[in-house]
């Protein structure tokens, strides 16, 4: 990786680091000593990596794990933050690969319909710096998953064929977010940034599972708004929007949770 090459193509400030617990409390600590949106902490490798609700994000040697720290207004959060860098992850992805990547609600990239990536969000103080945190999965899958969440999880390079180079996708997921944050900006740029988002969203018109306000619940997702959450239609109660907030652990019906 060259960080100086990176930060004079990208305009990003950039911290690389060889190991680290997790690089989200890396870049929150930055933002509270006054580090600047477009800060971005790289690293190898995390020790304690963690996905939405707490989950392990198994982070090994040879994927992409970085947090950037982002300007974002409070009704910017978490919805439109969390689609605008999913939609520039995609498209690094899809840059990358050559193959359509999509948006598994909430958070997820995924690749011919596998997991190849998440997006964690994390916000503390209104007066600072969004941090978003990213893991791709680039060259294989990480070793020791459960055996029934290893086959719906997949990598770049092993979708694709191709070789993926990190500080290439780096590269390209900056830009993208940069990308999308001026023009989220500009009138008609959070209606442009919704539009893409949902032009990418998985398991639209399929059958899927998730748990609404702490209760199972099944049925087909028929559309998703970042406004008015996700439009689920189940036999009991025909096409309902259930809040953002309501909705856990959504995913297509009959698979385990990755």
């Amino acid at each position: 990786m060259d960080v100086a090459a990176l930060q004079e193509r990208s305009g990003w400030v950039v911290h690389r680091l060889a190991v680290t617990g997790s690089t989200n409390d890396v870049a929150a600590r930055l933002a509270a000593e006054g580090a600047p949106a477009r800060t971005v902490v790289l690293a190898d490798r995390q020790t304690e990596g963690r996905g939405r609700a707490g989950r392990r994000f198994a982070s090994p040697s040879g994927g992409l794990y970085a947090s950037l720290l982002l300007a974002a207004h409070a009704e910017d959060l978490p919805g439109r933050v969390v689609a605008l860098v999913a939609v520039a992850a995609a498209e690094a992805v899809e840059a990358a690969t050559g193959f359509r990547a999509e948006i598994k609600w909430p958070n997820d990239v995924w690749l011919a319909r596998k997991k190849v990536g998440g997006i964690l969000l994390e916000s503390t103080d209104p007066d600072r710096p969004v941090v978003a945190g990213i893991g791709l999965n680039l060259h294989a899958v990480p070793r020791g998953l459960p055996p029934d969440v290893a086959p719906t999880v997949s990598s770049l390079e092993a979708v694709s064929g191709l070789a993926v180079e990190r500080q290439v996708v780096l590269e390209s997921l900056l830009a993208a977010v940069d990308r999308w944050s001026t023009a989220r900006a500009e009138p008609g740029g959070a209606e442009a940034l919704e539009t893409a988002w949902r032009r990418r969203l998985a398991l639209i018109g399929e059958d899927v599972t998730c748990h609404c306000a702490g209760q199972p619940l099944s049925g087909v997702l028929e559309d998703a708004s970042l406004a008015e959450g996700l439009l689920i239609r189940d036999a009991v109660s025909g096409p309902v929007w259930r809040p953002a907030g309501h909705v856990q652990d959504l995913r297509p019906a009959g698979r385990t949770i990755s």
